[in-house]
């Protein structure tokens, strides 16, 4: 309990650092941009590479294509419960390809990249890529043909560089060096860690700025599809992941780190991709800043529930 408190206080420093230097006016317009693209592209991907291959053997990534499966199950299952859902709220087919976005996808990467890491520690860190894995391709796939079908302009944004994006390169990296059972030279090594390192503070950086710059619109008014959302992310999903992998046998840190990861908030990308076809960008935006918010409340229950 203690531990997951403070594990959060730190959160919290950190976020609202990233919150008062936007809302001071205190760095550049594009201080989030370049941290973003530096954690993207440079830290999670060092971070990946780092975390498997010293904390996965060949036994682990074997046993681990059981739980992609299961987290990949899961996923389908939210898209396809978030269709029925959408149907049944009536909403218009922009906002319908919106919704099911969001319903279905979690922010594995800017919040529970930090956060897991915070409240479990660097053994919790191939967990997380395993859910990872499963979110950053079934976006880049079935999220954002979601999407696209529904644009007006149906822009073709499928392809497989999308998918295969830094982070999924540095976990495809470092599972062939656990699978094949080597380890970098020390210089590299170290530099990779270096680089690693920066990957959590710079995330929460970036989720404060988006914070602050939310609160600068103010606080949009909650409707029942929002409310639907919200229940999928910090309830539903949970739920049944706890069930699932609790009926297969899998306890301990792993069904940890999965039930955190599922209660994260919706998937900062789809606000962007949104905007990249046209599609409802404000409510896209709303519903990943109003999650991100609610999640301050909910990461703190499940870390004191978990730990």
């Amino acid at each position: 309990m203690l531990r997951g408190m403070s594990s959060v206080l730190i959160v919290f420093i950190l976020l609202a650092v990233g919150f008062y230097f936007t809302k001071a006016k205190k760095w550049p317009d594009n201080t989030n941009k370049v941290f973003s693209t530096t954690v993207v592209k440079i830290a999670a991907p060092c971070l990946a590479v780092v975390s498997i291959e010293n904390r996965f053997t060949p036994e682990l990534l074997r046993s681990s294509f059981w739980n992609l499966l299961i987290i990949a199950a899961s996923v389908f299952f939210m898209y396809l419960l978030g269709k029925l859902l959408s149907r049944r709220l009536r909403l218009a087919p922009e906002k319908k390809a919106v919704f099911e976005t969001t319903f279905t996808f979690n922010n594995t990467m800017f919040i529970g990249l930090p956060i897991n890491q915070i409240i479990f520690g660097h053994d919790g860190l191939p967990y997380l890529f395993t859910f990872y894995l499963v979110t950053i391709v079934l976006f880049w796939s079935l999220g954002v043909y979601t999407l696209s079908k529904a644009s007006r302009e149906n822009r073709d944004s499928f392809s497989l560089k999308k998918i295969l994006s830094p982070g999924l390169i540095g976990v495809l990296i470092g599972c062939v060096l656990a699978e094949l059972e080597l380890h970098l030279p020390s210089i590299p090594e170290t530099a990779l860690t270096y680089l690693g390192d920066i990957c959590v503070p710079l995330s929460l950086l970036v989720i404060g700025s988006n914070l602050a710059k939310s609160f600068s619109h103010g606080i949009p008014k909650i409707t029942l599809d929002q409310v639907v959302i919200m229940a999928g992310k910090f309830v539903i999903h949970p739920l049944i992941i706890f069930a699932v992998f609790s009926l297969v046998g899998v306890h301990g840190l792993p069904l940890k780190v999965f039930i955190l990861t599922a209660a994260l908030p919706c998937h900062a990308q789809t606000a962007i991709m949104a905007e990249y076809y046209d599609l409802e960008s404000e409510y896209a935006s709303n519903l990943v800043s109003l999650s991100t918010l609610i999640s301050l409340v909910t990461i703190p229950i499940y870390a004191a529930i978990l730990l």
